[in-house]
């Protein structure tokens, strides 16, 4: 068995037999893997304590060549998050963003960008008051980082201009499509042109400034179904468990 060692952020576990644990880790240089951490359920295990989820460490594991499992050496913390575990409603989003991570991203390809990316989300879960809003730009980020960005400059099937006030983005096509395009029988969701600019603010704005985007809550609804709806149609990604769990303390929050 080969020795490998790597940055690895924890984005899934569940049991396996009664002392054991499946620990799946995005790792910066591997790509996602998944490991047995053996005794992790144990009180006195070595484990305990640092394969939270989203727990970011120093991950040493034995490789099993050609096989789907690997045995876990250690893992070291580097960043437990710990202060989102203590808010449900941060810790529900990032549940989400993990499980979401966990089905869109394969085994074994190295995706340092991604392990990037949710680095960076995670902290700015800490910082921010909105994780809704971090919540989305991670969604349309990963859409980007697999090959599916949606295309909101221009028509996505003429190509030309957008100008309308309240174009319409065809989920089948993949953006957005002008009022021409959607007669001849294009069809698409109406998005108010304020959601269709700060879409495309959340692609490109650099991290350091996403904090400064204000959504409104109608811009929050209507890029929430797109966004919600492109994955559905576009990837296998249906029915996540940490989804329903999400929108029920939102809906806790909101009464």
């Amino acid at each position: 068995m080969a020795v490998k060692k790597s940055k690895a952020i924890v984005i899934g576990h569940y049991p396996l037999g009664e002392t054991d644990r499946i620990v799946i880790f995005l790792t910066r240089d591997f790509g996602k893997i998944r490991a047995v951490a053996k005794g992790a359920k144990k009180i006195k295990s070595k484990f305990c304590g640092r394969l939270e989820l989203l727990t970011y460490g120093e991950l040493i594991y034995y490789e099993k060549a050609g096989k789907e499992l690997h045995n876990v050496n250690s893992y070291d913390i580097i960043e437990s998050f710990q202060i989102l575990r203590e808010d449900l409603l941060k810790m529900a989003y990032c549940s989400y963003i993990s499980e979401l991570t966990q089905n869109a991203i394969s085994d074994g390809e190295s995706d340092p960008d991604t392990f990037d990316l949710i680095l960076n989300i995670m902290a700015l879960m800490i910082r921010s008051d909105d994780p809704e809003i971090i919540t989305r730009i991670f969604e349309i980020r990963l859409l980007k980082r697999l090959g599916l960005k949606p295309k909101l400059e221009s028509c996505i099937v003429c190509s030309n201009e957008v100008n309308e006030t309240n174009p319409k983005f065809s989920i089948q096509s993949g953006g957005v499509v002008c009022n021409r395009c959607s007669n001849l029988g294009h069809n698409g969701i109406i998005i108010s042109r304020g959601s269709l600019e700060m879409m495309k603010k959340m692609q490109d704005i650099d991290i350091a400034l996403i904090q400064r985007l204000k959504l409104s809550d109608l811009n929050k609804q209507e890029i929430k179904k797109i966004l919600s709806s492109f994955i559905s149609f576009h990837t296998e990604i249906k029915n996540l468990r940490s989804l329903s769990f999400l929108e029920s303390i939102e809906s806790e929050y909101r009464r």
